[in-house]
């Protein structure tokens, strides 16, 4: 896509961003369609490619959105790619009024169905009782009759029934099979023939019912026995008719299918204009997220209706302004964690874009051992462990009014502070500091679900005066802070172990009585021209009231035979060349005491491997930190474990199980 071809669609294009830019010179059509094409492909912002690429500053990004924003006009639809599209779907009215329409049609053909066959029924069983009631009657006035032998008064019974509606036949048998009556006088005193192949309706002690068919006509047979004193003189039989039931039951279904199409067709309509209805205010959105799409973030749509659907509306309406807030930022400086600094530059771009020397509270964290971790797993799971972590601590930072100005890797750089001054900006770090060791305990339960490795975090607060703002070249620019004070934070938490809070001297004295502090360090940190105090927090009081659990202290076994390792000064995150030896004396779970000649420096991180008799490796590296001398004698000293892998850790848990039952 060129900008020839862009420029010839219409005259609204030229307030996209890229226009903007060629229009005021800073950049050429040929960079311009370059930047296009990598947006094709990796569907970035225009704005962060360009930045990278070098091609303009973050500054000109913003002037651009600006001027976007404040000239945009609402552009025509690409009435030939919308077409294409619309000739390729259904639209949700059609859907929807297709789907009431057949929610309506299915209910009505049920019901008319049910009702249809239950009516038929009723006048089948209305027919039966009519005729059963019939033969019953009879039987009882004829009884005298047939006993006597009287067929003149079984005639004239006969006759009077014959007359009613639907009787095709009445007949009256003597016990012996001998027609004594028949509405057709030809068949009196002959022999009555059964009827071939009835289906039995019902059939009970005083009348069975039968079903039977001569030709196309449908008659149903009631067969009475005659009685007279519990002894059996005959049978009557009556025909009846089905021709005019069935044309009443198909009389019937017919008005009920013009009953049923006639609502049918009410239905369709009243479907088809609650489905025009419901979809207006969609169609309405679908066009405001083209527009959105288009970058025209002063788009709003009408609220129609006080629903769901106007809640939408709203919501859209709200997204909207927000993304017209937040696009320019987020183009020019990538995404920040706290929403303050977004509010902040559009305010006043201007203070952003300087810097300032302001008093904070600075902290930073990292996951202990983490990198030896790292060189063991895969790299997605790598990136797993150290997501789940930042995406945990990233609340909590954010409950305490915290910003996050980087990750760095699986470390977090956040101030207190910044871009607005608050007076409990050192407590509130504090606090914050102690909730991010608590929530380490969901942090790990997430990594045990995936079957990951637990993960420790230490963490260093330092309160001092840094310059924070706009930091970088019109190349490149972050919102960031720099100063001897960021880097002693760094240092303070470089002393850390796992589950610790380290806090400087004015970090305490900011927070006064209300800590609580487990210990008092004396460090001498490099730069730093004299010892520096460090205190050791688990809580603060007041109107945070937080606190690290107190965890149980696990007593260091003793073990029976030394455990013989070769350790390393660790200077940054690498391992210097020089090796010394040393003997695990006592050991436990996360901590140990090493015999040796050469002492390390206190707080300092070595790595040491277990090795065997003749020198051999025994494990892999585990690292820890060295902390204060013990008193149990000049040549040992004490660590903390900060990173044992599986297979160090089964070996160092078989060599306590053996000197414990030792």
């Amino acid at each position: 896509m060129t900008t020839e071809s862009i420029s010839s669609n219409n005259d609204d294009v030229k307030y996209l961003l890229g226009h903007i830019l060629v229009d005021k010179k800073i950049l050429n059509e040929n960079d311009l369609n370059e930047a296009l094409a990598e947006q094709k492909k990796s569907s970035r912002p225009l704005g962060e490619i360009l930045v990278k690429r070098g091609l303009v500053s973050e500054q000109d990004i913003i002037d651009a959105f600006t001027m976007q924003t404040s000239q945009r006009v609402v552009p025509d639809q690409d009435k030939s790619r919308l077409g294409r599209l619309r000739s390729l779907r259904i639209p949700i009215s059609i859907k929807l009024a297709m789907l009431i329409t057949t929610l309506i049609v299915g209910i009505m053909i049920i019901a008319s169905v049910f009702f249809y066959y239950s009516q038929k029924e009723e006048f089948i069983a209305q027919s039966m009782r009519f005729g059963g009631a019939i033969a019953g009657n009879l039987s009882h006035n004829s009884s005298v009759a047939l006993l006597e032998n009287d067929e003149a008064s079984l005639n004239i019974l006969l006759e009077e029934v014959s007359k009613m509606q639907d009787i095709t036949y009445v007949m009256i048998l003597d016990k012996a099979g001998i027609i004594r009556a028949h509405s057709d006088v030809q068949k009196i005193d002959k022999p009555y023939r059964p009827i071939v192949n009835p289906e039995t309706i019902s059939k009970t002690e005083k009348n069975e019912i039968s079903k039977y068919k001569i030709g196309h006509k449908e008659i149903l047979d009631f067969s009475t026995p005659v009685m007279f004193n519990n002894t059996f003189l005959g049978t009557i039989h009556i025909g009846i008719s089905l021709d005019s039931l069935n044309k009443k039951i198909e009389r019937f279904g017919i008005m009920v299918l013009i009953l049923t199409t006639a609502l049918t067709a009410v239905g369709i309509w009243i479907s088809f204009f609650i489905s025009g209805n419901f979809s207006t205010p969609i169609i309405d959105l679908v066009r405001g997220t083209n527009e959105i799409k288009q970058g025209n973030f002063s788009y709003r749509s009408k609220i129609s209706y006080n629903d769901e659907l106007g809640d939408l509306t709203l919501a859209f309406n709200d997204m909207a302004d927000g993304l017209r807030k937040k696009e320019i930022i987020q183009n020019a400086f990538g995404q920040y964690v706290n929403h303050e600094i977004v509010d902040l530059i559009l305010k006043n771009p201007d203070s952003f874009l300087g810097g300032e020397n302001r008093l904070m509270t600075i902290m930073m964290t990292d996951l202990r051992g983490f990198t030896a971790i790292s060189e063991t797993l895969p790299a997605k799971d790598v990136l797993k462990i150290v997501n789940i972590y930042l995406e945990t601590m990233t609340e909590v930072v954010m409950k305490y009014n915290g910003t996050i100005i980087e990750f760095i890797g699986d470390a977090i750089l956040a101030v207190f502070g910044a871009p607005i001054l608050r007076e409990d900006d050192a407590k509130r770090a504090v606090a914050c500091a102690i909730e991010m060791q608590n929530a380490m305990i969901d942090v790990n339960a997430r990594c045990r679900e995936l079957g990951y490795p637990e993960v420790e975090q230490g963490i260093g607060l330092n309160t001092g005066e840094s310059v924070v703002g706009s930091i970088g070249s019109d190349k490149k620019t972050k919102y960031g802070l720099v100063g001897r004070n960021v880097n002693l934070t760094g240092r303070i938490e470089s002393y850390s172990v796992g589950g610790q809070i380290l806090i400087s001297e004015s970090t305490a004295k900011a927070c006064g009585a209300i800590l609580k502090i487990h210990n008092t360090l004396e460090v001498m940190p490099k730069g730093v021209k004299k010892p520096i105090s460090l205190y050791d927090v688990t809580g603060i009081e007041g109107e945070f009231n937080v606190f690290i659990p107190v965890k149980a202290k696990v007593k260091l076994i003793e073990l029976k035979k030394g455990m013989p390792i070769v350790f390393f000064a660790l200077e940054g995150k690498y391992a210097t060349k020089t090796c010394y030896e040393g003997i695990v004396t006592h050991l436990n779970a996360n901590e140990a005491l090493i015999q040796s000649e050469t002492i390390p420096e206190a707080l300092s991180n070595i790595k040491f491997t277990i090795t065997t008799e003749d020198n051999k490796e025994n494990a892999p590296d585990l690292y820890a930190k060295v902390m204060e001398s013990p008193s149990s004698g000049p040549s040992t000293f004490k660590v903390y474990f900060t990173s044992v892998p599986y297979e160090a850790r089964d070996h160092l848990n078989k060599v306590l199980q053996e000197s414990s039952k030792s």
